[in-house]
């Protein structure tokens, strides 16, 4: 149960710091040109199908990596290091501008490189690192696309990530392999228990993904973004929340791996359905 709790609160940690970041975002025209897709046309339905292209092709770039670039263990670092200034450093400026703090741009940016700096030198600072990149991704790519985009993107990453997981099983090599470098792509829970069996404390963990926690956020912003109403976004957090717990349930009961994208992204959807029919 501590699992569950600890991860739930986690991924609450990073909707709430990506709502903040994506109304913030929808809300202001000067950051209309932080529009991620190719054509900044946020009601384009051929960005969806374009997105999932990429995630299928970065899938394949990083399993060829991993088995067979001998440093991909640098590789992958450096691209982490790129990863979390970029994404902290949108986070750090959207709050400091918002709060109307003087030399927001300077701070942003020492802020940025020392969230950096004790992730590479601490890596217990992986947690902090993961929720953050992942709020501004889901910030980001829901300010980039209106809710029925984003319903197509989220449906068909649901669909990959359930063959990723049990059909081609990519996506548990690329976890564990992960998991491995301590790279700040997924949230931890970690704790050592004493195996009776093995007369030894043993530690057991479990791990979601960015993409796990940046989606449903996609989808929360767009929620907002579709009538500028926080109970639609408020919802989708709700509906997410729900299957993140009825996922993590199942997962630490019975030891298996899961893809959560599915359920977390239907129960969203649902929630988001009920709020529209019930409280408009």
């Amino acid at each position: 149960m501590n699992h569950i709790a600890r991860i739930v609160a986690m991924f609450l940690i990073a909707q709430f710091i990506g709502l903040f970041v994506g109304i913030q975002l929808v809300g202001n025209p000067v950051y209309n040109d932080l529009n991620v897709t190719p054509n900044q046309q946020p009601g384009d339905m051929g960005n969806s199908f374009l997105f999932i292209l990429y995630v299928i092709l970065v899938a394949v770039i990083v399993v060829l990596v991993i088995r067979y670039v001998k440093w991909s263990h640098s590789l992958f670092r450096l691209f982490e290091v790129v990863m979390i200034f970029g994404t902290s450093s949108l986070v750090f400026f959207i709050f400091l501008t918002y709060f109307g703090v003087p030399y927001y741009m300077e701070i942003t940016v020492v802020l940025s490189l020392l969230l950096v700096l004790l992730k590479v030198k601490r890596p217990e600072f992986r947690n902090v690192a993961a929720i953050i990149s992942s709020a501004a991704a889901g910030a980001l790519f829901g300010f980039s696309f209106d809710m029925i985009p984003a319903l197509i993107f989220i449906t068909f990453a649901s669909l990959y990530d359930f063959v990723s997981v049990f059909v081609t099983k990519h996506m548990i090599y690329m976890a564990k392999e992960m998991s491995k470098m301590d790279l700040s792509f997924t949230i931890s829970s970690r704790e050592k228990r004493y195996v009776k069996a093995h007369k030894k404390e043993e530690e057991f963990s479990v791990e979601l993904g960015s993409g796990d926690i940046a989606l449903p956020l996609m989808l929360a912003v767009s929620a907002y973004r579709f009538d500028f109403s926080f109970i639609d976004a408020f919802a989708v957090v709700l509906g997410a929340t729900i299957g993140l717990v009825i996922v993590l349930y199942y997962v630490t009961k019975n030891k298996v791996f899961l893809p959560a994208l599915p359920p977390l992204c239907f129960f969203g959807v649902l929630s988001f359905g009920l709020s529209r029919l019930l409280l408009h």
